[in-house]
């Protein structure tokens, strides 16, 4: 096993043990929040899995970039839902329930949707991105529906550690993650090289610009669910994303132009979330809260 794979399996791992923590303090009106909100579930799997790939699919057909970015970003565009989406939105003042709802709907639908989205696109760019459902499900139930499960069922059977050592498991997570992230990117550093240019990242800034912003609009006018939202389709899996481009294109690398979409991304939607809190305060408006987690 080489340096690459075990890092790669280090980030899947911490992947799953953040989203063991939070599950932890899931609650079933959380996870099944989306559902008892079918408009709202509608809205968010129509920008996310429709207006996103659409915006990538119109870089692919009107801009020239490196082709491992312009597979890459049509790949990302169908990995929606990040592990660590629920952590991203409530720490910025989303509704907590949206947030669990929405990642564990998006996991559940994940295998039937992105095969088919994936053929459509594939079609209309007259390249092969044929997606096995069983590899998005097994990547979905690996990285969300498992952990947040396990993680559910030991919050409700044992409630006092879970309350007590819940946010210390995620804590010690993300820091392993971020060395880890830190180590991806030393050893793909040349990867990233080869596919950086100005117009790449210009790519990947409207992409995730665009994303923030639909999501804000289709989100409606509480603040706490347009923050959901946007974060959503804004941020999306570049890990999962690595995996399945390369299950296409064997030969190639993407992991450079994944490495680049996450700094963009995390950089974008940090100075979103710090613009909604600004607001919020200007407003004399308390930021969103997440009401069921008090």
């Amino acid at each position: 096993m080489d340096i690459l794979t075990v890092v790669s399996t280090v980030i899947q791992a911490t992947v799953a043990i953040t989203v063991f923590g939070y599950g932890l303090s899931a609650r079933p009106d959380d996870l099944l929040w989306v559902l008892r909100n079918p408009r709202v579930l509608f809205v968010s799997l129509v920008a996310m899995f429709v207006v996103m790939p659409v915006v990538a699919l119109a870089a692919h057909v009107y801009l020239d970039f490196p082709h491992a970015a312009e597979v890459a970003l049509v790949v990302i565009a169908l990995t929606p839902i990040p592990a660590l989406l629920p952590r991203t939105e409530i720490g910025s003042g989303g509704r907590s329930s949206y947030a669990f709802g929405l990642a564990f709907a998006v996991a559940v639908i994940s295998p039937v949707l992105i095969p088919a989205l994936s053929d459509l696109i594939g079609r209309l760019m007259d390249r092969p991105f044929g997606l096995s459902p069983l590899t998005i499900a097994t990547a979905m139930a690996t990285q969300v529906l498992l952990p947040l499960a396990i993680g559910f069922v030991v919050g409700r059977l044992w409630p006092t550690a879970a309350d007590r050592f819940g946010g210390r498991l995620v804590a010690i997570a993300n820091s392993v993650m971020g060395v880890a992230l830190l180590a991806l990117l030393v050893l793909v550093f040349p990867a990233v090289l080869s596919v950086l240019s100005l117009v790449t990242l210009l790519v990947m800034f409207v992409f995730i610009a665009v994303g923030l912003a639909v999501g804000h609009a289709l989100g409606g006018p509480d603040r706490s669910d347009a923050v959901v939202l946007a974060i959503a389709c804004a941020n999306r899996n570049p890990g999962l994303a690595i995996g399945l481009a390369a299950s296409i294109f064997p030969e190639e690398s993407f992991a450079g132009t994944a490495i680049i979409y996450a700094l963009v991304s995390n950089v974008a939607v940090t100075v979103y979330t710090r613009l909604q809190r600004r607001r919020a305060a200007e407003s004399g408006t308390p930021a969103p809260a997440t009401e069921e987690h008090a």
